[in-house]
């Protein structure tokens, strides 16, 4: 570092310009007269960065937070941390617990579920159209023979819902007409598939043409009758006759299920209708 020499004398005033200029003035009320000098540039650097150096140590602080202490007086040793904000050092443990990301409490509690749970089966089978109820007495005032005693039989495998076979025989019309009737006593839409045949003098015959009828959708509580004109002999001669059916569910084998006869007619010789006595 090189020296710089004071070259006022008494009580005259030396500057130093920014530039590195020496401006020396004489003692007041003297004779003297105004010098300048050259500084070295190393000189000047070194007096500049003296003053930058007080200037910063002179610089107030940030402000002290909310409640805190005041910033310590300028020379005064700097405090280190607060022993309470020391941090311990971080485990690999710890390291794991912060990386992991945060759990929700529950899966429902994440994200509502996008898929729904399936609709709960109804108690019934879904509603279909059924056939509008007949009675045969409409259409045959003189009545029909139905199964002795008007016994219904239940259907195989079905809770409250039973059948009769009937034959209808009017006199002097050389014809013989049999169907089926079901009943549904259930609180339920039930389906079932029916099979009409007949017997004549003790011979077993099937319509013409064949009678099935699948599926009869019958609605609670009613009764469905099978169209007599599905099922019609000619009769010629003296014969007794008699309907044959049976049902069962839907899509089953009415034909292989239990089957029932109904009371028996006698067509006599000269063609009347006689239903034969029940006797029990």
């Amino acid at each position: 570092m090189s020296e710089q020499r004071n070259t006022a004398r008494e009580s005259g005033v030396q500057y130093i310009t920014s530039t590195g200029d020496i401006n020396v003035y004489p003692p007041r009320g003297g004779g003297g007269r105004f010098t300048k000098r050259r500084v070295l540039p190393a000189a000047g650097a070194i007096v500049a960065a003296a003053a930058t150096a007080v200037a910063l140590a002179l610089l107030p602080s940030s402000p002290p937070a909310a409640g805190g202490s005041a910033r310590p007086a300028a020379g005064a040793p700097a405090r280190s941390g607060s022993p309470s904000a020391s941090v311990s050092p971080r485990t690999p443990a710890d390291s794991r617990a912060s990386a992991a990301p945060e759990r929700p409490e529950s899966a429902a509690a994440a994200a509502p579920s996008a898929v729904r749970a399936p609709a709960r089966e109804a108690a019934t089978h879904e509603a279909r159209p059924a056939p509008r109820p007949t009675s045969w007495s409409d259409s045959y005032a003189d009545g029909t023979v139905c199964a002795g005693g008007n016994r219904w039989t239940p259907v195989p495998g079905m809770t409250g819902v039973d059948f009769q076979p009937c034959t209808y025989a009017k006199s002097y019309s050389g014809k013989a007409l049999f169907g089926v009737k079901v009943r549904n006593s259930s609180p339920r839409q039930v389906a079932v598939a029916g099979w009409v045949g007949y017997r004549m003098s003790e011979q077993e015959h099937d319509c013409s043409p064949p009678f099935l009828q699948n599926p009869v959708v019958i609605d609670p509580g009613k009764t469905w009758s099978s169209q007599l004109t599905k099922c019609i002999a000619t009769i010629e001669g003296a014969h007794r006759v008699q309907a044959r059916a049976g049902v069962s569910e839907e899509g089953g084998s009415p034909r292989s299920s239990r089957l029932e006869y109904s009371r028996g007619v006698d067509i006599l010789a000269d063609g009347r209708a006689v239903p034969v006595p029940y006797r029990g």
